[in-house]
C-alpha cells in the first residue's frame, strides 16, 4: 500500500476522475463517505467478465479495470487523512478548467437552436432524476483513449447514467431481428435447420456462443453468409438513439450533433495499419 506521503494532489486528481468522473473535487470531502460503493459499482461495470454483454473487448476492459483498482488503491489511503498539498504554482486540475456555471435548460424554440446550444455546451449528466440535466463542457481528455460507441459516449460524457446505459443496450438487443429468422428469410437455411443449431448448442452448454458462430462451427452456414446475415440484422435493428430520445434523455436534433462529436473523438483512435 502507498504511503500518504507518497502521494501527489495530482495523483488524487487523476485517480478521483477515473472513479468519480470529471466533476470530481479532491477537496469535497463528500467522496471519502460513497469511496467504497463507488469503487465496487465502477468494478461491476469495467470487470473484463462483462466484455460479452457491454460488446467490448476483455483487453479493453481489463485495462480500464486495472485503472479503477488502482484509483482506489491511492484515494484509500487518504479516506481519513488529509491530503496532500498541490504543488507550489500548479493549481488543481479542477481550478486550470472552472465548471460552467449550471444553467437550466436552454430557451430555444426551434430545432435549429437547441442543436447549436448542444454544440456550443456539450452536456454532462449531474442530477439523480430524469428531466432537465445539468449541461457543463466536457474536455476531450477526460474522456477514454479508446473509440467509443453512440451510447458509451453519452455515458462517458456524462450525459446519461450507467443504469440507462445498460438498458439501451438491452432494449436494442431485444428488437434486433433473430439471426435465425433472417438466415431463413435470405435461404440459407430451413427452418428445421434453426431448431437442430439451437439443440446442437444447447447440448454443448454452449449458449453464450452467439448463433451465427456456433452455426458456421456446425457447417450450416458459410463466413460469407454469416457476414451477409449479420449485416442485414444491423440494418434492421432501430438505432440505439432512440432509446434516449424516446425516454425524453435526447432530443431527436441532437443526434446528429452527438454522432459528429463521437466521429472526431474516434478519428484520434484510427488503426494506422
Amino acid at each position: 500500500m502507498l504511503g500518504t506521503q507518497e502521494i501527489t494532489f495530482e495523483d488524487v486528481a487523476r485517480a478521483g476522475r477515473v472513479l468519480f468522473g470529471p466533476a470530481f473535487a479532491a477537496d469535497c470531502g463528500g467522496w471519502r463517505e460513497t469511496l467504497r460503493s463507488t469503487y465496487r459499482r465502477r468494478a461491476m461495470e469495467t470487470h473484463p467478465d462483462r466484455a460479452r454483454a457491454l460488446g467490448r473487448s476483455e483487453r479493453e476492459l481489463a485495462r480500464e479495470f486495472e485503472a479503477v483498482s488502482n484509483a482506489y488503491r491511492v484515494l484509500s489511503t487518504l479516506r481519513a487523512g488529509a491530503l496532500p498539498r498541490a504543488r507550489a504554482g500548479v493549481p488543481p486540475p479542477a481550478a486550470r478548467h472552472p465548471p460552467r456555471p449550471t444553467r437550466t435548460a436552454p430557451q430555444a424554440t426551434t430545432g435549429a437552436e437547441r442543436v447549436r446550444v448542444a454544440a456550443e455546451d456539450p452536456p454532462r449528466a449531474a442530477e439523480p432524476a430524469r428531466g432537465p440535466r445539468i449541461r457543463a463542457s466536457v474536455r476531450p481528455e477526460d474522456l477514454p483513449k479508446r473509440r467509443l460507441r453512440f451510447a458509451e459516449f453519452l455515458y462517458y460524457s456524462g450525459r446519461v447514467r450507467w443504469t440507462e446505459l445498460v438498458e439501451a443496450i438491452a432494449w436494442q438487443r431485444a428488437q434486433r431481428p433473430a439471426l435465425g429468422r433472417i438466415a431463413v428469410e435470405f435461404g440459407f437455411l430451413h427452418p428445421d435447420d434453426v431448431a437442430v443449431i439451437l439443440e446442437r448448442r444447447r447440448e454443448a452448454a454452449a449458449n453464450g456462443t452467439p448463433f451465427g458462430e456456433w452455426a458456421v462451427r456446425l457447417g450450416y452456414l458459410t463466413p460469407f453468409q454469416l457476414l451477409a446475415a449479420l449485416g442485414q440484422q444491423l440494418r434492421l435493428q432501430r438505432p440505439i438513439g432512440q432509446f434516449f430520445v424516446e425516454r425524453d434523455i435526447l432530443e431527436a436534433e441532437e443526434i446528429d450533433v452527438i454522432r459528429r462529436r463521437i466521429l472526431r473523438h474516434n478519428a484520434r483512435f484510427l488503426d494506422p495499419r
